[in-house]
């Protein structure tokens, strides 16, 4: 019906914004490298976000490469909140993640993407109403929790819960690691960790995907191994609250 044609057509809409965002020259030429491993317009599209104006966090967003993005798959009427933790007592922390959100900071002003909020603050204090996210992507960032305390994990999860909207989303991209490997040293986890800490944060899996799947990839082999060139095999999974 012409429902179903109006959806199509704004979702055709959401694709060419995220197409012409791939493309803009305002794009850092660091991110536009990363694409052939990220593929970001199928992830996007993963994601199922709503046509336009919809409300998604960015967790740990870094200098912004998935935020950049969505800005344009939200649309005008959107909001993407990019969040970034405030410095730790670690000064190679500080010094990372202040270069890197500050390159945020630079890219949001150079680029006019006034629908991005950076938010440079703890996890578990997001400026961010109850009940009012579409969306959440955590790109490999949750094994780090993970990795140093399940519990811990679990409570992230139930905390970024009570933002989503009912029937929002949980998007989940990580380093695939094997069982019994050390992957707090590789910085990977397994598919299924990641799929317990969500289901037991009350989110309900919905989806998966082998977009980023990398067969060639050396699992036992941190993914900072220059070897490995950044390429490893990533698993994708959509929960719904």
């Amino acid at each position: 019906g012409l429902s179903t044609v109006a959806a199509s057509s704004a979702q055709a809409d959401q694709a060419a914004r995220v197409a012409e965002a791939l493309a803009s020259p305002s794009r850092a030429i660091s991110h536009v490298m990363r694409d052939d491993t990220l593929h970001p317009a199928e992830v996007i599209a993963f994601m199922q976000l709503p046509e336009s104006g919809g409300r998604v966090l960015d967790l740990y967003a870094a200098d912004g490469y998935y935020s950049y993005l969505l800005a344009s798959a939200v649309g005008s009427k959107g909001v993407v909140y990019a969040q970034n933790p405030e410095a730790t007592a670690n000064i190679e922390d500080i010094r990372q993640m202040t270069s890197l959100a500050d390159a945020l900071d630079a890219r949001i002003a150079s680029a006019e993407l006034d629908n991005i909020i950076h938010l440079r603050s703890d996890f578990f204090t997001l400026a961010i109403e109850p009940d009012s996210l579409d969306t959440i992507l955590l790109g490999q960032i949750l094994h780090d929790f993970a990795n140093n305390n399940e519990q811990a994990a679990i409570a992230l999860l139930s905390s970024l819960r009570r933002l989503v909207k009912p029937g929002g989303s949980l998007v989940v991209i990580d380093h695939a690691g094997d069982e019994g490997q050390d992957n707090t040293r590789l910085h990977r986890m397994t598919l299924a960790d990641a799929q317990s800490i969500a289901i037991a944060a009350g989110f309900t899996l919905v989806a998966e995907s082998s977009l980023l799947a990398n067969p060639r990839d050396r699992r036992r082999r941190p993914v900072f191994d220059p070897m490995l060139a950044r390429s490893t095999d990533r698993f994708l999974l959509r929960f719904t609250r």
